[in-house]
């Protein structure tokens, strides 16, 4: 199907004062990376869809060309200042398109998780109805109340939608659309179907998606989080000659490599014909992560030799099972020494280096216990819950080094150190080292910084 130009216009004028951040929502960050650009790529990677305009508020101009420059995001034609109004600048978007314009898609750009298969449905669509919007079903009952705040309808709700974005039309229609308005005194209207809809135009809707959210509150963003976590995880089918593809020759250093997971780690990279470098307090070079000058060493040796290391993944940590009042304070230190302070002792040493090269990638394996602590785990839990969170703050300092930095939390696996801490447990409930390692491996290739991949398990993953 040819439909000509196509053009998508992506508003992001908001100032974002129900967000009540020091940025407007558009540029905080999302998996490591602004939300503006997740909701870029999927029209970058549409085929039908010729040029991308992006509308925005006259401080961020520049922000938004290096945001498009430094991703390649090659279909963005223009970057032009918004109006007062979603209106104001929806229409400022709409003449900002050539005169050859087709048809236009309006989308909000805190929008991240739009689908390409909603882009394509949309377009689909509209050469058929002119005008579409994107809506889902609304689950709750909808009332409408009066002017008291008494209710004076209950809607039958099987007829009720939610609008979405996008919403798509042909040009001229919405172009005339928007010039009505004016012409009727019509200046804060928050809905470009609305507009159509006045020139007695239907307007036809296409099934949405319920991920589709727009972030405007702080606690969006936190599900918003969560769900590109979810999303991530959906993709990591393992393959091991995909895998082989991506990794032969790059260099690998597995910190507590000589068992558990980072020993299966060590295998499969192995059988990728990576080059791999499992570091233990029994290796050569040796390295003990809670000492900063044996970190420095092991990591010049291994950096002097290759010139180069693409990943670092720290699975090192330890577990002492012990309600609060028994815990000795030495017991306590040794817990927050190797599982939080190694960890940035870790990251201080690396990061030289990964300056000096360019990039570089940091994974720190975490537990799924960081989510709540439980009777026993007060120092193990609330140390996997500081990983986490000094992960997400390291992975923003460094973003423009091109270095990432994530954490992998899997559930309960079947190694030594639980073994140590549980004795011996039903094998068919505890996840196998090497289906952690292949899914911790399948991760490192999901474009995303400051996220937390949860490993969980089905029947295939656990031991037999």
């Amino acid at each position: 199907m040819n439909l000509g130009k196509t053009i998508a216009i992506v508003l992001a004028a908001g100032s974002g004062e129900r967000f009540a951040g020091d940025d407007p929502k558009q540029f905080v960050k999302l998996a490591g990376h602004p939300v503006l650009l997740h909701t870029l790529k999927p029209f970058q990677w549409c085929p039908e869809i010729s040029e991308i305009i992006i509308v925005t508020l006259p401080a961020y101009v520049n922000r938004i060309w290096e945001i498009v420059r430094d991703h390649q995001i090659s279909k963005v034609k223009k970057v032009v200042i918004g109006g007062k109004t979603r209106q104001e600048s929806s229409k400022i978007g709409i003449d900002c398109c050539e005169d050859d314009t087709d048809y236009v898609l309006i989308h909000d750009a805190v929008r991240p998780f739009i689908t390409l298969e909603v882009i394509k449905d949309i377009i689909d669509a509209v050469e058929k109805y002119k005008a579409v919007d994107t809506v889902i079903a609304t689950a709750d009952t909808i009332v409408k109340v009066d002017s008291n705040s008494f209710i004076s309808e209950i809607p039958d709700r099987s007829f009720l939608r939610r609008g979405q974005t996008p919403q798509a039309f042909e040009y001229q229609l919405i172009k005339q659309a928007h010039e009505r308005a004016i012409r009727d005194g019509i200046e804060n209207s928050t809905d470009d179907c609305a507009l159509v809809l006045r020139l007695n135009h239907p307007v036809y809707t296409i099934n949405g998606d319920e991920q589709n959210m727009k972030i405007t509150y702080p606690l969006d963003l936190h599900i918003a989080d969560k769900l590109f976590q979810l999303r991530s995880q959906t993709i990591q089918t393992y393959d091991r000659e995909y895998l082989k593809h991506e990794f032969r020759d790059k260099v690998f250093v597995i910190i507590g490599g000589t068992s558990g997971i980072g020993e299966s780690l060590t295998d499969i990279l192995l059988e990728c014909e990576s080059r791999v470098y499992p570091l233990s307090r029994h290796t050569s070079p040796r390295i003990d992560i809670t000492d900063e000058e044996s970190i420095d060493n092991a990591l010049s040796v291994i950096f002097g030799k290759e010139q180069r290391v693409g990943f670092i993944i720290n699975c090192a940590g330890d577990l002492v099972r012990r309600n609060v009042e028994f815990m000795r304070e030495e017991e306590w230190d040794h817990i927050y020494d190797l599982n939080i302070k190694g960890v940035f002792l870790l990251s201080r040493s690396a990061l030289k280096y990964f300056k000096r090269q360019g990039f570089g990638y940091l994974m720190f394996v975490g537990s799924s216990s960081y989510t709540r602590g439980r009777a026993g785990y007060s120092a193990y839990s609330s140390s996997k819950a500081a990983l986490v969170n000094f992960s997400q703050a390291l992975a923003e300092e460094v973003y423009e080094y091109n270095i990432r930095v994530n954490v992998v939390s899997p559930g309960r696996v079947a190694t030594p150190l639980r073994y140590r801490n549980f004795g011996k447990e039903d094998p068919r409930t505890l996840l196998s080292p090497k289906y952690v390692a292949e899914r911790i491996l399948m991760s490192l290739l999901v474009d995303t910084t400051g996220s937390v991949f949860e490993i969980n398990g089905n029947e295939g993953a656990l031991v037999k």
